[in-house]
């Protein structure tokens, strides 16, 4: 069971603007996805030694997919730092922001909300990203 942590009495308020939160996501996930990389290195210079099922490698596929989807979004938003920012109600140029993005899925989510469909099939490694590096 979590623990919900008593608030703690006169704490002082932390504001940051947005481009600062934003740019602090990108650090959190450029970090993630290093970590994710680290662990699919270790997986892949042990998968030699212990070769793996069926099931495990379409775990560690979700994975691989995990780690350039963390990349991805992480180039979305530096790509939306560097064009100055969010306005509200501001219109953005999709292609602009997707720029540089490896991740097909990424872009069509980006277009089409959540609901866009991945194109990666059961058994594939989508991108350029192998888990045997």
């Amino acid at each position: 069971m979590d623990v919900v942590p008593q608030p703690r009495p006169a704490e002082a308020r932390i504001e940051r603007s947005v481009l600062e939160v934003m740019d602090h996501l990108v650090a959190l996930l450029d970090e993630t996805c290093q970590d994710f990389e680290g662990v699919q290195r270790v997986v892949g210079e042990n998968m030699a030694a212990s070769p793996l099922s069926d099931q495990d490698v379409q775990v560690l596929q979700k994975l691989d997919s995990a780690t350039q989807t963390v990349e991805a979004v992480s180039t979305i938003l530096k790509n939306l730092i560097t064009s100055g920012g969010p306005c509200v109600g501001q219109s953005l140029d999709v292609a602009a922001l997707s720029r540089g993005v490896k991740l097909s899925h990424v872009v069509q989510v980006l277009q089409n909300g959540i609901e866009a469909e991945p194109e990666c099939h059961s058994g594939e490694v989508e991108g350029s990203k192998e888990l045997s590096r």
